[in-house]
């Protein structure tokens, strides 16, 4: 026993190091395996990267008018490589193969330059930078008169509608409560300016207030009056008034259907001279005071006045045009849902944004101090002022941007809206179906490029189009096949010119005996004259015949018979040799 302890040790001693010499070859490999599979993604993300760099736009021709007067333009370029593993890893070999490319494009009047998805393969044509609306969609803006001026600088390729704000009635009369204004609108170039875009103007007819609005919708004299002058003011201007959007705000439960009564009176007024009428609206119908169901066939459009959900003559401070809220608390889907569900049209809406934000004094407000409103400010002083200095924040729930800022030892919060936030609401507007938006209000940004950009990329149509090249052509082997392959029936015919000739050379040889010599003296002879008979009778009735189900066959049939009457032939002279 105790002589082979010895041996016993030396065994497990050999044991742990052929253990510990498979681990660390195991090690190795396995160390080995992770960093292939590392350099495989590194390889693969370089690659992604390589990709995106070729993205939209960035091969281009240019049209220059001085040189492409032709009706067509030709465009020589780099190969289109497939974004797949093994072609594009052997993008060298498939760039030989295909050389260059050669397309054609139809020229037409409103072609700047031609654009290559080379990613995708497809092509574009670039209409230019003067971008339009579609046709089917609504962008209104509110110009309100404290704006002066402002108009002169307007966006009006990207607005559908204007609406001055505003003709104030006069509860008591139906007059309009502010000449002044309407003086101002009299006087002002803005009916021009939006006639010389197509943008239709309205004007923004107001009543604010429970006891005026009671008043009005109590008083039919005073309609009758409305009814007759806001007429004679459209008319003012034939073809540049194209109607009204009405604004009435606070209206008692009582007094609900004398408004939608009075709406059915407005509207049979306006509708025998193709005035429009839209009807602004809460985003809350609290006690139901507005009859939408009644009031959806005497109006051309719902306006959702989608903003001030928090602001003066709210508690807290939040966002003021949330998309969603926590609990049962309104909000932009809500407001849109409650018409959907009384089964009026998605393309009867319009869900109007705001340009501006809403401040607070937010002081103490961990110590339990209440939060107090201070002011709105528009889209541009917010900017300007703030954006500058603090980081804006993010809030995922409400789809909106605030800022907290300190000021004169206070703390401050402001709520608004940005070109991303508004970017989603038109996106989620789109997703509904929606006829369009409306931005309260046109001035406060002062034409922020950001903004109406976001516009644009929305409701605006694409200034990238899709084209079609009328011709391709590729150079290189590659760009012989394709070539080969387009007269496919053509050279079928000619293969099998090439098999009579060749059945034809064979019968004609056979009359002169110093050609029969040479060409009998070996078997191969026999071996490459069939193969060749063979292979020009399948591919020249497989390529004439392309289409019908019998080409290969008859194929065969053909050269197996050519063979065969060549090897008798050929069998029978051999025979006459010998």
């Amino acid at each position: 026993m105790r002589s082979s302890l010895p041996f016993l040790c030396l065994l497990f001693l050999l044991s742990v190091e052929f253990a510990s010499a498979q681990s660390f070859k195991d090690a190795r490999k396995g160390l080995y395996g992770a960093r292939r599979k590392i350099n495989t993604e590194l390889n693969r993300t370089r690659r992604d990267f390589r990709g995106a760099n070729k993205l939209l736009s960035s091969s281009k021709r240019t049209l220059d008018s001085s040189q492409d007067t032709a009706d067509v333009i030709t465009w020589k370029m780099k190969p289109y490589i497939p974004n797949s593993g093994m072609i594009h890893d052997y993008k060298y070999v498939y760039s030989f193969l295909h050389a260059r490319q050669e397309y054609t494009f139809q020229k037409d009047f409103d072609l700047k330059s031609i654009h290559w998805d080379s990613i995708n393969n497809v092509f574009y044509k670039n209409i230019g930078r003067e971008r339009k609306l579609k046709k089917n969609v609504e962008v209104i803006g509110w110009h309100p008169h404290w704006m002066g001026d402002a108009y002169k600088y307007y966006n009006y390729k990207l607005l559908t509608m204007i609406s001055f704000y505003s003709y104030d009635i006069n509860p008591n009369t139906g007059n309009y409560w502010n000449p002044e204004i309407i003086e101002q609108l009299r006087q002002s170039s803005l009916p021009d300016s939006a006639s010389k875009y197509g943008t239709k103007l309205l004007i923004s007819v107001t009543s604010l207030g429970l006891e005026n609005n009671h008043t009005f919708l109590n008083n039919e004299l005073a309609q009758e009056q409305f009814f007759h002058e806001i007429l004679e003011l459209l008319q003012e201007r034939p073809g540049i008034y194209a109607g009204i959007d009405l604004n009435f705000e606070e209206i008692a439960t009582e007094d609900r259907d004398k408004f939608t009564l009075f709406v059915k009176k407005l509207n049979a007024r306006l509708a025998p001279k193709e005035y429009l009428l839209i009807l602004d609206v809460p985003y809350f119908n609290d006690k139901s005071t507005y009859d939408y169901q009644a009031l959806n066939g005497y109006v051309k459009y719902f306006n959702i006045m989608g903003y001030d959900f928090s602001g003066e003559h709210s508690a807290y401070p939040g966002s003021i045009a949330p998309l969603r809220t926590v609990d049962t608390q309104p909000n932009l889907e809500t407001a849109v849902n409650d018409f959907l569900n009384l089964n009026i049209s998605s393309q009867k809406l319009i869900l109007s944004l705001p340009l501006y934000g809403s401040t607070w004094d937010v002081t103490g407000l961990e110590q339990g101090s209440i939060p107090n409103y201070e002011n709105s400010l528009p889209y541009y002083k917010i900017v300007a002022d703030f954006e500058s200095e603090y980081n804006p924040y993010y809030d995922a729930l409400s789809g909106s941007f605030f800022i907290v800022m300190e000021e004169n030892g206070k703390r401050k919060i402001c709520w608004y809206e940005s070109d991303i936030s508004l970017d989603s609401k038109f996106t989620w507007a789109r997703g509904k179906d929606l006829k369009g938006i409306g931005l309260w209000a046109l001035g406060y940004d002062q034409g922020a490029p950001e903004i109406w950009k976001k516009v644009a990329d929305n409701f605006a149509i694409d200034s990238l189009v899709a084209i079609t090249p009328i011709k391709s052509e590729l150079s290189g082997p590659y760009g012989i096949v394709k070539e080969i392959l387009a007269y496919k029936k053509v050279i079928g015919l000619g293969f099998l010119v090439v098999s009579g000739f060749i059945i034809f050379g064979f019968i004609i040889s056979l009359t002169d005996w110093r050609v029969r010599e040479i060409l009998f003296k070996k078997e191969s002879f026999r071996v490459v004259y069939s193969l060749l008979f063979l292979l020009f009778s399948i591919v020249g009735l497989e390529w004439l015949l392309e289409g019908s189900q019998w080409n290969l066959t008859l194929g065969l049939l053909v050269g197996a018979l050519g063979v065969l009457i060549i090897n008798i032939a050929f069998t029978k002279y051999r025979d006459v040799l010998k």
